[in-house]
């Protein structure tokens, strides 16, 4: 019995000694990376035909997916870190579709984009792209191990109305000082709950996003985290996967 303890012991100091070796190497290997050496993951509901369905264990409709990672939420945590309003350019699925860059409200709607146009439909193209209005809450989203890290959750067509109230949500959100004086907090105050719900209309099914407070931000450091992420995305520091666009044609689902 004794044998055995002093094995245990043994195990355990090496493991104590292991640890402390990677904590004299943090950072090490990634001493020449830049923004452009990582890419922050999106936050998307898998659909009725979502490619993911085929290609990742446990995957089904209505679940939330990390696209990096391939994690799989019923629902996640997240605290939203900025925002930005983008219209997202597609090329016509007839010619091989795919992403073709951004531009910025301003440019579209005052004037400035040449060549931007509205069909019967109320559909904006350029040069026979389209044009997708498109809202980008970069957050940080809790992981399956309790840990925290950057993504960004699109929401446009039918699920704009979810990111407006969100942001009314956030606007709206009051805390207090010591001696009792209001004020609005900043966005990554407060924790967010995100699951989904099934929605329809005239030209079908599908799975949305459902947007709930659920909590301040309890600690320090991720409150830390989220400010410093907050601060990289509006001085364009972050480097975002390319977006892959779900189509109605594709899902039979109206697009995200």
């Amino acid at each position: 019995m004794a044998k055995k303890n002093q094995v245990a012991k043994k195990e355990s100091n090496t493991e104590v000694s292991f640890m402390e070796e990677m904590l004299e190497d943090v950072g090490m290997g990634l001493e020449n990376t830049d923004k452009d050496s990582f890419a922050i993951p999106f936050l998307t509901v898998l659909q009725g035909l979502s490619p993911q369905l085929e290609s990742v264990d446990g995957a089904k409709p209505g679940l939330i997916i990390n696209t990096i990672t391939e994690e799989l939420h019923k629902e996640v945590m997240v605290v939203p870190c900025a925002y930005q309003r983008r219209y997202l350019r597609w090329a016509p699925r007839e010619l091989g579709g795919g992403y073709r860059g951004d531009h910025s409200p301003i440019e579209v709607d005052s004037g400035q984009l040449a060549g931007v146009k509205r069909d019967d439909d109320g559909v904006l193209t350029i040069e026979g792209d389209v044009l997708k209005d498109t809202r980008n809450h970069f957050c940080m989203v809790q992981s399956e191990t309790g840990g925290w890290q950057p993504c960004l959750l699109s929401l446009s067509s039918t699920q704009i109305k979810k990111s407006k109230r969100w942001m009314s949500l956030i606007q709206g959100a009051e805390s207090r000082t010591a001696t009792g004086k209001v004020f609005t907090p900043p966005s990554f105050a407060n924790v967010y709950k995100l699951s989904t719900m099934k929605e329809e209309n005239s030209k079908g099914s599908w799975w949305g996003i459902k947007i709930e407070i659920d909590s301040p931000v309890g600690e320090k450091e991720l409150y830390q985290k989220a400010r410093d992420f907050s601060k990289q995305v509006m001085a364009g520091e972050v480097q975002v996967s390319e977006p892959v666009e779900e189509t109605p044609e594709k899902t039979f689902e109206p697009p995200f």
